[in-house]
């Protein structure tokens, strides 16, 4: 009986080990495009900062080096600026972010003048908010009804302010536990009115619920899936996933609603799609493309969802038949060596593979695709044929010595 339940056992573990596992999906993003400028184009951003949209799609860039907002169409055109070096209305010193809220009103972060400016879509100033609660605001974040969040990169909360920028109350206290902040870096809303707020020093996005109750960690510190360093930009998509412009790693990081890593692109380097410096925002707009301003470049480059390479199976490598000694002209090498056969393949032993390019997705179209680059390939859901008959083998056995015994 003993040698029986043995071998069932080991079925039941032999069964267990081909289940199939589930895995979560991963996306694929491919550069799209660039948007540069020379120093002599009215769009040069000499050093853009904080990105956002209008509801038309229309991208708004913070030109922290020349104290400028500058606007372009959602292909690049641009459209006009405000803004100069200065104190008085107008006027910015290292403006670091730009928002827009459901009325079309822009908030620029005047970060060096301890103030917000609210601007009308004319460009007009309607509000300045300042004072003593006003230290290094970075972000702004606005909803309805009145009521606004404001980052401020010398106090570990998040402030809790009116139309006029009285501030009311605050979100979240100083540490490294759940719902507490250090260095608050950028902020984002999600269409529940969940407060995102970006902590560069704890390397991780924090949820509040509309009532300011923490709700969810989002991150760690470190270069690994899932996690950031020195992250500084923030943004929320139409279904309220999460993009992360991680600075310290020269990439996005995408997360769904839940935390969960979905896509990783961009990376250091000098060539398109990846970054020189930075990236230190990001925005999305309505269709799903990813805008990214690009230091180094003095640009943007955009990002879209696409299909990711594909990498062909080996082709079979052919030796030459027996007798055919014939080698190519100009090819002494021999054979073994990484010399070419006479059928243009290469000999035993050598595999070629190839990469087949992707074709862009052009804008606005976005494809999205099911793979997955970080997780354990699923499984078959049945046994391979070989490893059932081993697995009734044993069982046969088991019961064929179990009858023995009895006897």
């Amino acid at each position: 009986m003993r040698l029986s339940l043995l071998s069932l056992t080991l079925a039941l573990v032999l069964c267990c080990a081909v289940l199939p596992v589930t895995v979560a999906a991963a996306e694929y993003y491919q550069f799209a495009e660039r948007w540069s400028f020379d120093e002599k184009d009215r769009g040069y951003l000499e050093r853009p900062g904080g990105i956002t949209g209008d509801a038309q799609d229309r991208v708004y860039i913070v030109d922290r080096a020349r104290s400028a907002v500058r606007y372009y169409s959602g292909s690049g055109e641009y459209l006009g600026r405000w803004g100069a070096p200065g104190t008085g209305q107008l006027l910015f010193d290292d403006p670091v972010d730009v928002s827009i809220d459901p009325l079309g009103r822009i908030y620029v972060a005047d970060t060096g003048n301890r103030r917000v400016q609210v601007f009308n879509t004319g460009c007009d100033v309607i509000a300045t908010w300042s004072g003593v609660r006003y230290k290094k605001p970075v972000d702004v974040a606005v909803v309805r009804k009145g009521k606004a969040y404001v980052a401020d990169l010398e106090q570990p909360e998040i402030l809790v302010v009116d139309e006029s920028g009285y501030v009311g109350s605050t979100i979240g206290t100083e540490g490294t536990g759940d719902g507490e902040l250090r260095r608050p870096r950028a902020l984002a809303l999600d269409s529940g009115g969940n407060l995102l707020v970006l902590d560069e020093s704890n390397a991780r996005v924090t949820k509040f619920d509309p009532s300011g109750q923490f709700v969810l960690a989002i991150g760690s510190q470190g270069d690994g899936d899932g996690q950031l360093n020195s992250p500084e930009g923030l943004a929320v998509d139409a279904m309220d996933n999460i993009y992360v412009a991680d600075s310290g790693n020269g990439r996005i990081v995408k997360f769904s609603p839940e935390g969960e890593q979905l896509a990783v692109f961009g990376g250091r380097g000098s060539e398109d799609g990846t970054f020189e410096e930075g990236p230190f925002a990001v925005w999305v707009d309505s269709k799903g493309a990813v805008y990214v301003p690009d230091v180094a470049r003095h640009g943007v480059q955009v990002f879209v969802q696409g299909e990711a390479p594909v990498e062909t199976p080996p082709e079979n490598s052919t030796a030459p038949s027996e007798g055919n000694t014939t080698v190519p002209a100009g090819n002494s090498t021999e054979p073994g060596a990484n010399s070419t056969a006479p059928n243009g393949t290469e000999p035993s032993g050598t595999v070629t593979e190839t990469t087949e390019v992707p074709s862009l997705t052009p804008l606005p179209s976005i494809t999205p695709v099911n793979i997955t680059p970080y997780a354990t390939p699923t499984l078959p859901k049945s046994l391979p044929v070989p490893l059932a008959g081993l697995i009734g083998a044993l069982v046969a056995a088991g019961l064929l010595a179990g009858r023995y015994r009895k006897k």
